[in-house]
Order: C-alpha cells, then structure tokens, then sequence
C-alpha cells in the first residue's frame, strides 16, 4: 500500500542558528521530549575537552582520519571552522532514515546549504534569539571568549543571518521558554510528514490508477 510507503520514510531535521541562539539547549530538550527522535552525533578534528565522551558528544578523528573519510564520500555535510573540520557522518544518519527514523542534526548554515543539495528527504529549521541585543548578552555571559574572540562571534552571527532566507522555517528561543520553541519544531516536523511531494504523489497515482478500475 501506499500509506504503508510513504510511512516508513525517515526525515533529516537540520537545526541551525548562530552561537547565543540556543539551538543545543533546544536539540537536547526536543530529543528529550521525543525518544523517537535520533540525535546525529557529528565528527570533529578539534580535541577532546576534559569533560566530553568520544562517540557521546563528538566522534573524535585525526586530520587524516577526517581526510580519508571525505575522500570516501563518507560525509552529508563538512565545513572547516577555526583551525578544526566538523563534518555529518552518512553512516549516522542514512541507515536511520532508511528504517523510517527522524534524525535531528545541529550543524552550521553552510552545513545546512549542503544537506539541502541531497536527495533525502529534509526540513531546515532556523534558531534565532529573540534579539541581537539578547545574542550578544548570552555570548558574554558564557565567559569563554577574549574580547576578540567574542567579536568574531558576533560577525559570524551577523553573516549567518543573512542564510536564514534559505530555511523552510525560523523558531524563536525565548531563553525561559525553551519548551514552546521545542512544541514549535515537533509541529513543523509532523507537518513535514503530510507535505505533498513528487514521490508521495506518484505513489498515490499509481494506487489509483485507471488501469485498477475494473
């Protein structure tokens, strides 16, 4: 049957947003409120820090590692950021899909430019604060950053903005409000499952086709 195909299809949930938007509280919480749901964990050349698990938090690779991997074919999605590559494993995400699963990946806009180039089935979400005022707040309540560091963010934030045009959609994460953020997204991606699309509808044609009329 139709319905039974078309329902063992998985979707690739590409969440993206500038550093201060939220949009790892929000994964976590969205993964939280729904165990169906798979959280890619994506591959890196930076180092481990102190307090993160190699296949928990990142996959840790060497440079040749990533390299090899490329040159295989073996990511959706790569970018450099800094002086380290990160990069979307096929091997975490195709075998989901193809066992129905929707999988949820956190990944930069140019990331998100180069998923949206494929042939999975996908929805690209944006993460904005709910202000740039309130962005730069967060970023210098982290502490983390030197005062140039801490530009540099804000000029990434800036040029990343202007990617949110090629988004399906835009969430706003109110910082005390993370949950209605996470009910926005889980009715973006059960809309998703009801869109119309050239292979939904050719399966539906076929199914009803005239030559089944007797």
């Amino acid at each position: 049957m139709w319905s039974e195909q078309i329902s063992r299809q998985g979707l690739l949930i590409v969440i993206s947003g500038p550093s201060g938007s939220g949009k790892t509280s929000v994964v976590k919480a969205l993964c939280q409120a729904d165990p169906a749901l798979t959280h890619s964990i994506s591959a890196t050349t930076r180092p481990r820090r102190p307090d993160e698990v190699n296949g928990v938090n990142y996959h840790f690779l060497s440079s040749s590692e990533f390299d090899e991997l490329v040159m295989q074919d073996g990511f959706l999605e790569s970018a450099k950021y800094g002086e380290h590559y990160y990069g979307t494993l096929r091997s975490e995400v195709e075998p989901k899909i193809s066992e129905g699963k929707n999988v949820v990946v956190e990944i930069d806009v140019h990331g998100g430019m180069q998923v949206k180039e494929l042939p999975l089935k996908h929805v690209c979400i944006f993460i904005l604060p709910p202000s740039f005022t309130v962005l730069e707040k967060r970023l210098r309540g982290r502490k983390t950053e030197s005062g140039p560091e801490l530009q540099q963010r804000l000029q990434r934030a800036q040029s990343e903005i202007v990617y949110m045009k090629y988004y399906d959609f835009y969430v706003v994460n109110f910082e005390d409000c993370i949950d209605q953020a996470v009910q926005k997204i889980r009715a973006i991606i059960t809309a998703e499952h009801s869109r119309i699309d050239d292979q939904l509808f050719n399966a539906i044609s076929q199914e009803f086709s005239p030559s089944r009329v007797s």
